[in-house]
């Protein structure tokens, strides 16, 4: 890692001075917001084998508290969100109709990817929007976790990073502006701050999931729609611990739809050099969703300029989620690429021998050719919130000179 080389390389912009004052939920590309339809909605546990230092059986008591934390504010809605009395065997995602909690424990694992603590598999009906499937892995390849962060080192609270997941399993992305709220995306060692709930994630389940209507009251179960005020009443009957307020290193601006929504470990430029397959410079010259076994996005990047590795002058590049048919995926963190763009992209080839972008979005640099500077590569990290060595904080809109990109590239590789 050389620090020195980023710090005098690296110039952090905001695209807008503006703050986002509200949840945010995922969308369909129709427009659609991801909800279940009214009816039970259970998890599977499949957290056996999982780390050491997790005991399955306390494990499980952790989600249930998880679970009966977001049942709380859906008790009038006709969802009842719960955890399955039998376990399951750990696999990889799959739009299956089982919901399923796993770990992450080997780093060859499909559904891994490096710098993401944990992330969400979000099956559904593109025109609707109704959810169909949701999966969760937490990655203990690469961080450690802990159930008891009164004793916490450098660990993740479990509760803590289960009841944000389990957020993004209900249909909410991530809350921009508020980081006491469960679903503002932390990714801080030891804290505890999103094992309650907010008024803002009370909000955003109004939002998804009104009660029916009453007297002129909230919009229809299982019908999204505006319902704010409706759980002005639930804020009070569920209460909550008054929690540190992170600190934000800048303002936030409201993400497009489908929001990213991953809980990301910062890897510095050197870092994902020195992990990276091939660094490219290339085009975006098509996208298309295919069935291998679910649904995954390839994109054909035409190779302009080689920065590191063996590259070919065509290549796909694979990443989980998209939309076919009748059937969508959403998966947080994912570095979505799209036709007619220039990019730098830092790749990792799978077991399967599929490349993909290092990191997820991290990895993912649009090309700008202003008409009177020099050309700048663009990372867009606003809505996620970084986990570092020096704590947590917000992402920004990076932009860094081409030729500095190139600079890092060579010495991530020394």
């Amino acid at each position: 890692m050389i620090r020195p080389l980023r710090v005098a390389l690296l110039a952090l912009l905001l695209a807008s001075p503006g703050t986002a004052s509200a949840f945010d939920v995922a969308t369909s590309s129709k427009g659609a917001p991801l909800h279940w339809a009214p009816g039970a909605v259970s998890f599977t546990l499949a957290l056996d084998p999982g780390p050491d230092a997790i005991d399955v059986a306390a494990a499980r008591d952790v989600a249930v508290a998880s679970a009966a934390t977001w049942q709380a504010a859906l008790a009038s809605t006709g969802l009842d969100v719960s955890i399955a009395a039998a376990p399951a065997s750990a696999a990889p995602h799959a739009a299956d109709g089982v919901n399923t909690v796993r770990w992450v424990l080997d780093a060859a694992d499909p559904d891994r990817e490096a710098g993401l603590l944990g992330r969400t598999f979000v099956a559904y009906h593109p025109a609707t929007g109704e959810l169909q499937d949701a999966d969760v892995v937490l990655d203990a390849a690469d961080f450690t976790w802990t159930m008891t962060p009164g004793t916490c080192g450098n660990e993740y609270d479990l509760q803590s990073a289960l009841t944000h997941e389990l957020g993004h399993a209900i249909g909410l992305a991530h809350a921009i502006g508020h980081p006491e709220a469960t679903m503002f995306a932390t990714g801080d060692a030891c804290e505890t701050g999103k094992r309650d709930l907010a008024t803002d994630d009370l909000a955003g389940v109004a939002e998804l999931y009104a009660p029916p209507a009453a007297g002129g009251g909230c919009a229809s179960a299982g019908s999204p729609g505006a319902a704010g005020g409706c759980l002005l009443v639930a804020a009070v009957v569920l209460g909550r611990r008054r929690r540190r307020a992170l600190a934000v290193g800048a303002a936030a601006v409201a993400l497009a739809t489908p929001a990213a929504a991953a809980q990301l470990h910062h890897l510095e430029l050197e870092d994902l050099a020195a992990r990276a397959v091939m660094v490219v410079r290339g085009h975006v010259v098509a996208t298309t969703v295919v069935r291998d076994p679910g649904l995954e996005t390839d994109s054909r990047v035409v190779v302009d300029e080689c920065l590191a590795g063996s590259c070919p002058r065509e290549l796909q590049v694979r990443r989980h989620g998209g939309e076919l048919a009748d059937d969508g995926l959403w998966v947080d963190g994912e570095a979505a690429l799209t036709a007619g763009d220039e990019v730098v992209l830092y790749l990792r080839v799978d077991r399967d021998q599929h490349a993909r972008v290092l990191g997820g979005v991290q990895g993912l640099w649009r090309i700008e050719r202003p008409a009177s500077a020099a050309v700048v590569g663009v990372r867009d990290l606003r809505g996620h919130e970084l986990a570092t060595e020096d704590g947590a904080r917000a992402g920004e809109r990076e932009v860094v000179a081409l030729d500095a990109l190139r600079a890092t590239v060579r010495a991530g590789r020394l």
